[in-house]
């Protein structure tokens, strides 16, 4: 799940760099800088989780690989999150693709008249005004198309519309954080007062032009993904910053906190992360071989019992006990002979052993007896 941790690390880091915006940039009238400061934040929040310093990480044991065993396959809770992840996706993305084709289709619907590197359509019988990368679009009840058509030419020279995209695709991806689309309303009210700024100097006092605002404040708009000039919600604040004291040269210098702010989430994402992604810069530590303890071997596993096999065949009888053994001085007796075989070829009886301490001197011998005839 490196995706998940990935995201939410990097969203994170979001958060921190549009806090800073807020509380320090926020209100300063440096808008390029605020611009160039919004997008720059995007891109590093999601970059710097992929960089950890290799001589602030601390040094790690080597650990022998130990093979787990998986477990087997079924519904989890990382599951539901990918396929949440993916479901949110896939509907953005499509109604991103509904924006663009709505667009592509108002091009190739009206007949458009190239000027001066843009090019111009009319809409009949509407009073909206937008722009989008090198195409104004215009209604023909638009007041004070001259001075609208001065202030859309801004947006598609900075080509703001490139930003608004990149905020699209942006958005799509982290769907789920609620500071994307704050980010993303923070980024077209740079643009507009940008396009204020540029309009209100090239011809019109900033009164003027803050009165023809409000009295157009109702105009229609267009689509999300295009610069507005009728813009109700941003209305206020269009107005106040016209009016705004431009900021110092000195203020520049808070743009500065993006280094050090940078310098401190690389450390959190080298210190405070345990991470199997992204790459290492610098020297490593040389890791610690763990101390390995000498553990004998188990002892071998006993032999397997034999199972009783059950034979109609009776045992052969045990064989009779060794004689104990005769003293020193004493001789063993001999081994009895070995029973005579008869003639139908069974074994005689054997003779009774004799006794164990018996000596052969011991023995009393008969005489054969005498056999006499009966004749006489």
């Amino acid at each position: 799940m490196n995706w998940l941790y990935y995201l939410g690390e990097a969203n994170l880091y979001l958060a921190v760099f549009y806090c800073c915006y807020c509380l320090f940039l926020n209100k300063e009238t440096h808008y390029t800088l605020n611009r160039i400061y919004l997008l720059f934040s995007c891109v590093a929040s999601f970059i710097l989780p992929l960089i950890q310093i290799g001589w602030l990480k601390p040094a790690e044991q080597a650990v022998q690989d130990v093979v787990v065993p998986v477990a087997a396959a079924h519904f989890t809770w990382q599951d539901g999150l990918l396929y949440s992840y993916v479901t949110g996706v896939l509907i953005f993305t499509i109604q991103f693709t509904i924006k663009l084709y709505q667009l592509q289709k108002l091009t190739h619907k009206k007949p458009a008249l190239v000027n001066h590197g843009y090019k111009l359509i009319y809409l009949e019988e509407s009073t909206t005004a937008f722009s989008f990368f090198n195409y104004l679009f215009i209604g023909t009840d638009a007041p004070e198309a001259e001075l609208i058509t001065r202030h859309e030419l801004v947006h598609i020279q900075q080509k703001h519309s490139a930003d608004i995209i990149f905020l699209e695709l942006f958005k799509i991806i982290n769907w789920f954080n609620p500071l994307v689309y704050l980010l993303q309303n923070s980024l077209k009210t740079v643009h507009e007062y940008i396009a204020d700024e540029q309009t209100a100097v090239q011809g019109t006092d900033a009164l003027t032009y803050s009165a023809f605002l409000v009295n157009n404040a109702y105009g229609l708009s267009g689509s999300s993904i295009t610069h507005s000039f009728f813009n109700y919600n941003l209305l206020k604040k269009r107005i106040i910053m016209l009016h705004q004291q431009r900021s110092g040269s000195l203020a520049r210098l808070k743009y500065l906190v993006a280094i050090p702010l940078c310098a401190g989430l690389l450390c959190e994402s080298t210190l405070g992360f345990s991470k199997t992604y992204g790459w290492d810069i610098g020297p490593q530590k040389a890791a610690i071989q763990a101390p390995v303890k000498q553990v004998p071997p188990p002892p071998p596993p006993a032999p397997p019992k034999p199972h009783a096999v059950k034979s109609n065949h009776k045992k052969p009888p045990p064989p009779p006990p060794a004689p104990p053994v005769a003293a020193m001085d004493k001789k063993a007796p001999p081994p009895p002979p070995a029973p005579p075989v008869t003639a139908k070829g069974k074994k005689a009886p054997p003779p009774p052993p004799a006794p164990p301490n018996a000596k052969t001197s011991d023995v009393v011998k008969f005489p054969p007896p005498v056999v006499r005839s009966d004749k006489q």
